[in-house]
């Protein structure tokens, strides 16, 4: 077997692995996906592998949820200026060299650790749409250079402690605007890699199949143990990055 076989059937492992966290956890894909992936190649072709089956398993996301419509009325400067500046940060990173992103990433995976252990309680806050509108475009930026925005949908939370149901709406929402504009930027920079693209696509069956079973598993998972483990996880992956980049 090849080497580029072998890089091939890591990185659907990769995407397995990825989804049934997602499953588990509701949320998560790009969050576990993106940095592994890093390790086998660039950041350009691990964005793009992740591209379709995020699309993928946000659609499932947003089927299933019974607030999206609602999420929609309320929050919708949130999924179009994640459009925006997706696109903006994907034709920014496939004009610049994007080995010092692995570094940017590692830093996003320990703002996001730390941000999650932070909990907060007391009435919903209020944002005007125009500060909507720079939260999605401060999201999509972020999702087009690194592939992963969880820093800032965390932060929100905590401060505007919006219901979890919600929130969950209008981030797979985000989601699938986020990816549309990195799509579109990797088309009008002709970069879809049809390897690539054919990858993720013989990979989908298997990891919309294993997301199902993470759905599964969750309603039966200690919850706080397996969070516990992720999170350690996340950590040894943010290091390996920092190592790798310096």
């Amino acid at each position: 077997m090849d080497t580029f076989a072998l890089i091939d059937l890591a990185a659907i492992g990769i995407l397995l692995i990825a989804a049934f966290v997602h499953g588990a956890f509701g949320f998560g894909f790009p969050l576990v996906a993106t940095p592994l992936l890093v390790l086998l190649m660039d950041m350009r072709a691990a964005v793009l592998l992740t591209l379709l089956p995020t699309i993928a398993i946000n659609l499932v996301s947003i089927a299933t949820e019974r607030r999206w419509l609602e999420a929609l009325r309320r929050f919708w400067p949130i999924p179009v200026f994640t459009m925006v500046g997706s696109l903006i940060g994907t034709r920014i990173l496939l004009s610049v060299d994007p080995e010092p992103f692995k570094l940017l990433l590692a830093l996003v995976l320990i703002v996001f650790l730390i941000l999650q252990r932070t909990r907060g309680d007391g009435p919903e806050h209020r944002i005007p749409h125009w500060g909507l509108a720079l939260l999605g475009l401060g999201m999509g930026l972020l999702a087009g250079l690194v592939n992963v925005f969880s820093p800032i949908v965390v932060a929100f939370a905590l401060y505007t402690r919006m219901h979890p149901a919600l929130m969950v709406a209008t981030f797979n929402l985000s989601f699938i605007t986020s990816k549309s504009g990195q799509l579109t930027g990797f088309a009008l920079q002709d970069a879809l890699d049809p390897t690539l693209i054919q990858l993720a696509l013989w990979a989908l069956p298997a990891v919309l199949t294993v997301l199902w079973i993470g759905i599964r598993v969750r309603r039966r998972l200690d919850e706080e143990t397996y969070r516990r483990w992720l999170n350690r996880a996340l950590w040894a992956i943010a290091v390996v990055l920092i190592l790798d980049s310096v």
